[in-house]
């Protein structure tokens, strides 16, 4: 096979490593890849989607695996899909489920999937009913910045007129307004391949950028998998998998790609808190690290339509990642800050990096994932991620340090 993934950060250096090691690849390709991953495979250049499909033809791609949310949201899967390119990447009418919260919202509404209750907001001087703390959303993008909690009726208005006034641009002129839920959260990505929902193993990710979830949302600061569930929360996630998978069926969702529920545990059952139509960061290198099985295979009985015969295998022990962040980071941070003594102790997938005349240096507010899978007898692996973490050389390096299996 012949594939190529779209995507520059350490969520597609995950998922580039893990397909580089499938014995059905004949060629990688890399579209947007930064400096720290462009050598696992070929390089390509276009200036738009159209020219990239030319691209894709002339090389003889067989599948385009999409990593980021946006190309989604602007309909490249359609537009592969419109030239017979396999790709895993949901249509642009169902990236709303990640690109617009009140569709989402909708969706959960006809389909009597467990969410928080809410309100839309487009006005200042909406009345909020549904009471403090509340939860307040842009409806658009916003790289998973666009989510903050109020305490009280002076803080949303303060926060409500920032966000109308366009502090995420058209992704915050509409608002979603929640009630609070309290309690611990998982992220479920699974498969979809219009007929069959695949689910990999739970994973728990802290988007929160200071220890204890504290401090502004991030893209998330670590992950790990999988999540240790009791025996009630074992059936419940089955419960809502099967509910889920009934939802898309019986709205006919026909793409080849990823769901990503973001669940939270709350009044004794999962509460869906967002929908993602891509693979997680830093979920991802997580579970890539953990995935026993040939991701490529996966993918390859994805866009077949056959995932109903496909038998997940998974390591022992769990599978932790840490993001490597620049300070500042999510507002202002700087750049060009030289990063050496990277550990060969833990897997690193790279992000905001890429090489110059003096060595690597940072380009970005998320720098590296530091991975590793523990074994049977050494099941956390965040021994030797904080060792690499302690020991990286990178003035203006920011970590959590409270990232552990829970």
């Amino acid at each position: 096979m012949r594939a190529l993934v779209i995507g520059s950060g350490a969520r597609e250096h995950a998922l580039a490593w893990k397909i580089s090691q499938s014995p059905l690849l004949e060629k990688l390709y890399l579209y947007g890849a930064n400096d720290g991953f462009s050598h696992l495979g070929q390089v390509v250049e276009a200036k738009d989607f159209e020219e990239l499909v030319k691209v894709v033809k002339a090389a003889k791609i067989n599948l385009v695996i999409v990593g980021p949310e946006e190309p989604l949201v602007q309909g490249v899967a359609d537009i592969f899909k419109s030239e017979g390119i396999a790709c895993i990447g949901v249509n642009k009418y169902w990236a709303q489920l990640e690109g617009s919260k009140i569709f989402a919202k909708e969706f959960m509404r006809k389909n009597s999937i467990k969410t928080a209750k809410y309100e839309i907001i487009q006005d200042e001087k909406a009345l909020l009913e549904i009471g403090y703390p509340l939860v307040l959303k842009a409806d658009g993008l916003c790289a998973g910045k666009g989510v903050c909690i109020v305490r009280d009726k002076v803080e949303a208005k303060a926060k409500i007129k920032e966000y109308l006034s366009g502090k995420f641009g058209e992704a915050s002129k509409i608002i979603v307004a929640e009630e609070f839920l309290d309690g611990q959260e998982i992220s479920l990505i699974s498969l979809f391949d219009g007929e069959t929902l695949l689910p990999f193993v739970s994973a728990r990710d802290f988007k929160k950028l200071e220890n204890a979830d504290k401090g502004p949302n991030t893209g998330g600061m670590g992950a790990y998998c999988p999540v240790v569930l009791t025996e009630v929360q074992s059936q419940k996630l089955a419960a809502f998998q099967k509910q889920l998978q009934e939802a898309l069926l019986k709205e006919k969702a026909d793409f080849s790609g990823v769901i990503y529920a973001g669940l939270i545990w709350a009044k004794g059952d999962f509460y869906v808190l967002e929908f993602n139509m891509r693979f997680g960061d830093p979920e991802t290198q997580s579970l890539m690290m953990h995935l026993d099985s040939d991701i490529l295979e996966i993918f390859d009985f994805c866009v077949k339509k056959n995932l109903e015969n496909v038998d997940l295998k998974w390591k022992e022990g769990f599978s932790g990642c840490l993001t490597i962040a620049t300070k500042g980071y999510p507002d202002e941070f700087p750049r060009n800050i030289p990063i050496e003594n990277i550990s060969d102790e833990v897997q690193v997938f790279y992000a905001g990096v890429k090489k110059t005349d003096k060595g690597l240096v940072s380009n970005g507010g998320r720098v590296l994932s530091l991975c590793n899978t523990g074994s049977s007898t050494e099941k956390n692996p965040y021994a030797k991620i904080y060792s690499a973490a302690d020991s990286l050389e990178f003035s203006e390096k920011y970590y959590r340090t409270d990232i552990d299996i829970c």
